[in-house]
This record gives C-alpha cells, structure tokens and sequence, in this order.
C-alpha cells in the first residue's frame, strides 16, 4: 500500500516537474551547503558567525552551517583538512597562522580574507563578590585562561607583567579547554578572575547572576601587551552582553577567512549577500553594528581573496594602497 502512494507521488510530481522546465527553461538547483568554523557555542564569535550564517542563508542560494570548534588554535587545521569552508579569527590569530608563529607549528599561507569586521575585546574579568577591582588584586588570586586559546593566555600574561606581576609565581594559573568553561569556572567560583575574550551568552548568563567587573587596563602601559600581540587600547563598547561599556580594554579585528582555492565566485556571493544585508544583520544582535562596509577592508598583514576583492572594488571599497599591499603580501 505504501509503495502504490509512493507511486503515485512519483507519477503525479514528475510531469509537473518536466512542466516547470519547459515552461520556465529553469530547474532550481539544490542550495550549495558551506561549513562555517567558528569558536564554541556561548562565546562572542559563534553569536556573530550565527547571525551570519542566518542572514547568508536567508538571502543567497547558499545554505550555512555553523561549526563551532574547540578554539581558535583549530580553526586554520579545519580549513586546511576540508571540514571548513569559511571560519572566523582576530587578526592576531590570523596573522599567527598564516606565517606558522604563536601557537601554531607551521605556516598555513593557503589562508585568505574575505572581510574585516568587529574588533575583538579582551581582558581580565571577575565577579564583584570577590572584591578584586584592579589587576593588581589578583596577586595570589586564581586566574583561569582557555589552553585553545594562546591570545587569551598571552593577553593574560602580559597585562599582569605591566603591573608588575609574574604570571606564574605571583597568581595560581588555572587551564580551562575554552573561554566559556573559562566563564563557568569562575561563576561556579571555582576561580578568582577569568582571562578572555568579552562578550558572548555564557557571559550574558554570568551578568544575570553575578555583577561581572572587567579589571582595567592602563592604555599607557599597552606596550607591555604590543611586543608579543597585535593589539591596541580601547574601552568596552555598549553593546557587548553582561559588561559595563567604557572600560579600558585591549582589542584585535574580527576576519572572515577562507581557502585560497575557495572559488572566487563563492568568496564574491559571501561578501556581497553580507556587506549588502548589513541592516539585516544589526537586527539580529547589536555586535553586528560593527561589521560596518567601512571596516570590511583593513590594511592586515595576511592577503584578501580575488573574489571578496572583486567585490570591493565594483563597490569603491577598494584602494590602489590595498592593490600593493596585496602584492607585496604575495610576493609579486
């Protein structure tokens, strides 16, 4: 009985099928499905390549998955292996990888840039029942770091230096697998005081239980941070879940990357469908605001793609400035 309804599906629908053809010349084709890799669900960057792959999906033939990973230090190897289509990582992060420094252990120059957006936010946050406001309060605190995340580490290590703490003697470090167990450990108060990246749901949680106080950082002292990370000094913005806006704080760009030998058309459509539908986006969360057309291109020191520069230059977004920065970065 099921394989006579199954039938007769079949002979109903495949003539209207062949009808649409030839009356439309047109048979739409299945979308293309791309894999985004992403940090772990609940920090900031799985929320904005969230709102991405939402708004990509919704307004091109493309179809996208959000794969969160273990951290940033994963993210290039998921590119490199074909589980990744596009990913997101700070420029710090990006740059680490594409000439194989930091903490990754060779060279991945097949990496590109399809955008710039959002700066990323780090620093240095406890709860307000600890009592610990400054950075040099957490002498003989416990600081937990994310171990896939050497930026955060770096960032933690440094900022303490510039005060005159020794990041192994005069704290109890304490390795968490990824910023947000990071988070967890320190709302569980299993920590002291957290070192990552700001933002994010798990950090929106901890604000609803527990007032969260970002540790200040001096911006005269941002040379300490400067010798080891791409960084500059900025306060936290208004937008960012679970944390006052105005602190002083250190931050790197967000990147959209992708695989030299993503296809030029695909790098084109990703660009164009999110530059095009960037109100789209604001809607879907207040970070968003910051992946501003403006900002999509940066003078960086890892190359754009063909594609996502094709699109910038239809659009003026393109400089003669960024042409030779590109050649140079390539060697030409």
């Amino acid at each position: 009985m099921k394989m006579s309804v199954f039938r007769t599906v079949i002979i109903v629908m495949f003539p209207l099928w062949l009808l649409g053809i030839a009356l439309t010349g047109y048979a739409a084709p299945a979308a293309q499905s791309i894999n985004f890799i992403t940090n772990p669900a609940g920090m900031g960057n799985y929320t904005i390549a969230v709102a991405q792959g939402q708004v990509i999906s919704k307004k091109s033939s493309l179809q996208v998955i959000v794969q969160p990973s273990q951290g940033p230090r994963v993210i290039p190897y998921l590119l490199e292996s074909g589980d990744g289509h596009i990913g997101i990582l700070s420029s710090s992060g990006t740059n680490w990888a594409y000439v194989g420094i930091g903490e990754y252990d060779k060279p991945y120059k097949f990496i590109r840039v399809l955008q710039a957006g959002n700066d990323n936010f780090f620093g240095i946050v406890t709860r307000e029942k600890t009592g610990i406001k400054s950075i040099p309060d957490l002498k003989g605190k416990r600081v937990n770091y994310s171990i896939t995340s050497l930026l955060t580490q770096l960032v933690m290590e440094t900022e303490l230096e510039a005060y005159g703490l020794n990041p192994v003697k005069d704290i109890t470090p304490l390795k968490t697998e990824n910023n947000s167990a990071s988070i967890e450990h320190l709302g569980q108060g299993r920590s002291d005081a957290a070192a990552c990246g700001l933002g994010g749901s798990k950090m929106a949680e901890l604000g609803t239980k527990s007032k969260i106080i970002i540790l200040p950082f001096d911006p005269n002292r941002i040379h300490f941070v400067q010798k080891k990370l791409s960084m500059f000094p900025t306060v936290s913005p208004n937008n960012l879940s679970g944390v006052d806006p105005g602190i002083p704080v250190v931050a790197t760009p967000n990147l959209i990357i992708s695989r030299a030998d993503l296809s030029d058309d695909l790098a084109y459509l990703v660009v164009k469908t999110l530059i095009e539908n960037y109100n789209d986006l604001k809607q879907i969360n207040p970070v968003m605001a910051d992946w501003k057309p403006e900002v999509a291109v940066r003078e960086l020191t890892v190359p754009y793609h063909p594609g996502a520069i094709r699109y910038y230059k239809e659009k003026g977004l393109w400089s003669k400035k960024m042409d030779q920065l590109q050649q140079q970065l390539l060697g030409k």
